[in-house]
């Protein structure tokens, strides 16, 4: 069975297309374009096609990582050149890339998510105020932060979640915010969460509920080094922990 990574794109044409609904329109891509997918076993199989996260609504991400498992071994070329005639507008592939079997899957591998936010900003609103308060942010070593839905009420410290100092900026009337999250299995702040906090806890000039969103980049960041799939030898490091369970492994008694 091959196994194949794809770096593609969810653009503005599919902007408010949520999670489920572009996961299907790439099933549907697979099934248009025949190339030979793989199907899980049992009473309700489902084609090995697997998205790095699940975007938002409203949530654009370029790039974007999709797995897929084929059942028999075609080149890289075919696939694009079979899968490109399929494709909606909004969808990009930028590349492929053949994995090997124990490289990790995505979940395991990405621990950092970078975003752009943009929404229209208040009256008198200026770039160094803006700067000023979110160096107020950046500076604070914790800030609790209470996410309230309909079922419940979550308080967070977001300081942890973040990766990097907060950067804004404003241009005309409109303003720019750009982070980075942590990825984690125990959840994260939202970017939503972001943008609504430093309106209301931070005073900074936009409205809590307009903006939009757009995924940057995704990574696996290791010792502040951003690392992509594609990166040369990123995987050496799973390839020798696979090796080394392998040779730890006792042998079985006759």
């Amino acid at each position: 069975m091959k196994r194949l990574f794809l770096s593609i794109s969810k653009n503005e044409e599919l902007r408010f297309l949520g999670h489920l609904d572009y996961l299907r329109t790439m099933e549907r891509i697979v099934v248009r374009s025949g190339i030979p997918i793989a199907f899980s076993e049992g009473f309700n199989p489902h084609m090995k096609i697997s998205l790095d996260s699940a975007l938002g609504v409203g949530v654009t991400a370029d790039p974007l990582y999709m797995e897929l498992k084929l059942e028999k071994d075609i080149s890289n070329e075919a696939i694009r050149a079979m899968m490109e005639p399929q494709l909606p507008k909004g969808i990009v592939i930028h590349d492929i890339l053949e994995a090997k079997q124990e490289w990790p899957k995505f979940v395991a591998f990405f621990n950092e998510d970078c975003y752009e936010m943009e929404g229209p900003v208040t009256d008198g609103a200026n770039q160094e105020d803006a700067e000023k308060k979110i160096a107020e942010f950046n500076a604070l070593s914790s800030f609790l932060y209470k996410r309230v839905t309909p079922k419940k009420i979550r308080e967070m410290d977001v300081k942890p979640m973040i990766m990097e100092p907060m950067k804004v900026r404003i241009e005309g009337n409109r303003a720019y915010l750009t982070f980075s999250l942590i990825r984690s299995n125990n959840g994260t702040v939202q970017p939503k969460d972001i943008w609504k906090m430093l309106s209301e806890s931070f005073d900074l000039p936009w409205i809590p509920d307009a903006f939009i969103c757009s995924r940057t980049g995704t990574y696996r960041n290791k010792e502040g080094k951003r690392l992509t799939p594609f990166d040369k030898g990123v995987f050496k490091e799973f390839e020798m922990a696979k090796k080394g369970s392998v040779a730890r492994k006792p042998k079985a008694e006759h």
